[in-house]
């Protein structure tokens, strides 16, 4: 498959079937993803993986804790934390991706930029093995019960979490606006 092909056929998975996600290939996968990405050799992120049924349920608590731990929000929200529930309970396995805060502005940003190429490659070379996943940075996530659960340090920043296992069907692609459609010419239209 080409890598234009493999980019076109990629899609967001949301639902997977039961097969297990082996932490070795995970592993493997996030080493390939990272050699792609020029740096300078000094890792400034991190990952936590769920992949037991063990962690998986522990990680779906913290999930859903600020929801369950205000009554007004478990009463108000009560019938839709079922569905998140058991969404979360399914997911195969789970990649939690942390960075580094730099004091720098735009050290900053490049810290950021390069996880997010890494993890964009990460889901091209998943997608090659048959492994989809969705990334998610919803606000209800980042909250500090979460963020302390997972062990989030005074010097790290949320970049996202990562859902993967093995899919049975892929959905259909959505149609994309083209490049021209949002081209500008400085002094120009």
């Amino acid at each position: 498959m080409s890598l234009e092909q493999l980019i076109r056929e990629r899609r967001t998975i949301r639902k997977f079937n039961t097969s297990p996600v082996p932490q070795d290939l995970v592993i493997q996968l996030l080493k390939k993803a990272e050699q792609l990405c020029p740096y300078d050799g000094k890792a400034r992120w991190r990952y936590i993986y769920a992949g037991s049924p063990e962690e998986r349920e522990r990680l779906t608590g913290y999930l859903l804790e600020k929801i369950t731990d205000n009554k007004i929000a478990k009463f108000a929200l009560g019938p839709l934390l079922k569905p998140y529930q058991k969404l979360f309970s399914e997911v195969p396995a789970y990649i939690i991706v942390l960075a580094k805060r730099e004091a720098v502005p735009l050290k900053h940003d490049a810290t950021y930029g390069t996880v997010c190429r890494i993890l964009q490659n990460f889901q091209l070379l998943a997608w090659e093995q048959g492994l989809g996943m969705t990334w998610r940075t919803e606000p209800f996530i980042q909250n500090e019960l979460f963020f302390g659960n997972i062990g989030l340090q005074e010097d790290e920043r949320f970049v996202g979490i990562m859902l993967l296992g093995h899919f049975d069907k892929a959905p259909k692609g959505r149609s994309r606006t083209p490049a021209e459609q949002r081209w500008t010419v400085i002094g120009g239209s």
